[in-house]
This record gives structure tokens, C-alpha cells and sequence, in this order.
């Protein structure tokens, strides 16, 4: 009997210590009666017993109802459960209260974290705000560097343009006295080749076929780097001629206008030179002529 009790102590310390609520596994509370817990543990046990269970029979649960029957039916047994299970509950409570005082002190914690974060943020894009803040001046000061740059760059383009306009007039005028002169010269070299053909007797055509004055086409015209026919730089001409007028059919005068109209010019220079030559020797031959 000594030992029953004694397993009974046992069996309610082990129970205890494993927060097993025996009361709970018979559907009654600690103020059940004796009587009452033995119906209580019928009605509950029943499914569990052997008979009733067959195959599906669990030995540790089956025992587990006739212990908690025994222990609560045993005043000294049930006294130390219900002491043991006090002082469960009061560790409990402890471990809760201090869990809940460190919970506290761990929120308390999360949050000084969480404001030193934020604080930390709104530091960092104050930060990033001031900076976007200097880069966009930068741009600004950026672009209007270059438009200043752009517009100063277009004020000497247009003083460029200006100058390279009054430098191309004055050309013009140049090459319009040099011109005005060239015709000059030509009208004086014509009325010394029709004085000196009149010396000799003969009269010049009134229209040269393709210059000022009429020059045989055999005759030789010392250039200076060579010596040409005359006939030759009729053709020269004839074919620069030609070059400007295909030049002028185009609608869009290409890059080579400048050299087309500049040979041109050369071809009338060199016959000019001929027919000067020619005219000058022809005075010279006659002025022989009348000493002899």
C-alpha cells in the first residue's frame, strides 16, 4: 500500500513537472468530488479501453487515464499534484513576467533601433537631396556656360562671315578695276596691232575669230615654263568655255565651280599674253622695216 502511494507521488510530481493537466484529461475541474472524477474517467477512458479501442488500442494513453484517475482520486497524491502544479503555474508567471519585462526591453530596444534608423535615413536623404540639389545647379550653371558659349561662338562666326563678306567685295572691286584695266590694255594693244597691220599694208578683220586681235594659229607663244601654239590655247579656251556652260546647266553648282572659272580665266589670260606678244612683235618687225 506504501508503495502505490508512494508511485501515486511520483506519478503526480513527473505529471506536474510535465505541465500534464490531469483534470483536463477527464473533463472535470479541481473542485471535482471523488465520486465524480471515477464517472468522469469512465465516460472519458471509454474509447481508449482495450475492448472498445481493438486493434487501434494505445497502451500509453489507456495508462495515462488509470494514473490521472488514481492520482486525483488519492487525497495525498492529488494534494501534491495540485501543489506541484501551483508552483508550475507560479514559474509560469515569473517566466512570463520576466519575459514580458524583456519583451519590453527588447521593443524598447527595436525601437530606440528604429528611430536611430530613421534618423539615420532622413540624415542620409537630406544628404542626397542637397547633393541632387548641387548637381542640378551645376547643370544649370552647366548650360548656361555653353549657351553663352554658343552664342559667342555665333557672334564670331557672324563677325567671321561680316569680315569674309567685305574681304570678298573688295576682291570684286579689285578684280573689277584689274578687269577695267585688262580692257584698257587690250583696246590700246588692239590699236597697236591695227597701226602696225597698216603699215604693212594689210588690215586687221574687224572680229578676230577667237580673241582681241587676229594671231596666226602656227604661232609660238613663249609662256615662260613652256612654248605653245596659238591654235592650242584657242582650244584651251574653247573647251573651259565649254566646262562653264555645263557648270551652269547644273541646279546645284558643285565644289568645283571656283577651279572651272578659274581656268577659264587662265585660258583668256594666255591668249591675251599671245596676241599681245604677237602685236608687240609685229610693231617691232615694222619699225625695222621703215629704218632699213
Amino acid at each position: 500500500m506504501e508503495s502505490k502511494a508512494a508511485d501515486l507521488l511520483q506519478y503526480a510530481q513527473e505529471y506536474a513537472s510535465k505541465d500534464v493537466d490531469l483534470y483536463d484529461l477527464l473533463g472535470i475541474d479541481a473542485l471535482t468530488p471523488k465520486e465524480d472524477i471515477h464517472r468522469a474517467w469512465r465516460k472519458r477512458s471509454l474509447k481508449y479501453h482495450p475492448d472498445k479501442a481493438g486493434d487501434n488500442f494505445d497502451a500509453e494513453k489507456w495508462q495515462l487515464f488509470e494514473r490521472a484517475r488514481d492520482v486525483l482520486t488519492d487525497p495525498d497524491s492529488r494534494a501534491a499534484y495540485d501543489n506541484a502544479i501551483k508552483a508550475v503555474l507560479l514559474r509560469r508567471q515569473e517566466r512570463e513576467a520576466m519575459d514580458q519585462q524583456r519583451k519590453h526591453f527588447v521593443d524598447d530596444l527595436e525601437a530606440r533601433e528604429n528611430a536611430w534608423k530613421r534618423q539615420k535615413e532622413e540624415q542620409e536623404q537630406k544628404e542626397k537631396d542637397a547633393i541632387e540639389k548641387e548637381r542640378s545647379r551645376l547643370q544649370d550653371e552647366q548650360r548656361m556656360r555653353e549657351a553663352e558659349e554658343k552664342r559667342q561662338a555665333d557672334a564670331a562666326q557672324e563677325l567671321e562671315d561680316l569680315v569674309e563678306a567685305k574681304r570678298r567685295l573688295k576682291e570684286k572691286k579689285e578684280r573689277k578695276k584689274q578687269d577695267e584695266a585688262r580692257e584698257k590694255f587690250l583696246r590700246k594693244s588692239k590699236k597697236a596691232a591695227s597701226a602696225a597691220a597698216a603699215v604693212d599694208g594689210k588690215s586687221l578683220p574687224k572680229e578676230p575669230l577667237h580673241g582681241v586681235i587676229a594671231v596666226p594659229g602656227d604661232y609660238e607663244v613663249d609662256l615662260g615654263t613652256e612654248r605653245r601654239k596659238y591654235w592650242e590655247l584657242v582650244c584651251d579656251k574653247l573647251r573651259a568655255v565649254q566646262a562653264v556652260r555645263n557648270l551652269s546647266k547644273q541646279e546645284e553648282m558643285p565644289d568645283g565651280q571656283t577651279e572651272v572659272l578659274q581656268n577659264l580665266q587662265e585660258a583668256k589670260l594666255r591668249m591675251h599674253q599671245a596676241e599681245v606678244q604677237y602685236a608687240e612683235e609685229s610693231r617691232n618687225t615694222k619699225e625695222v622695216g621703215f629704218e632699213q
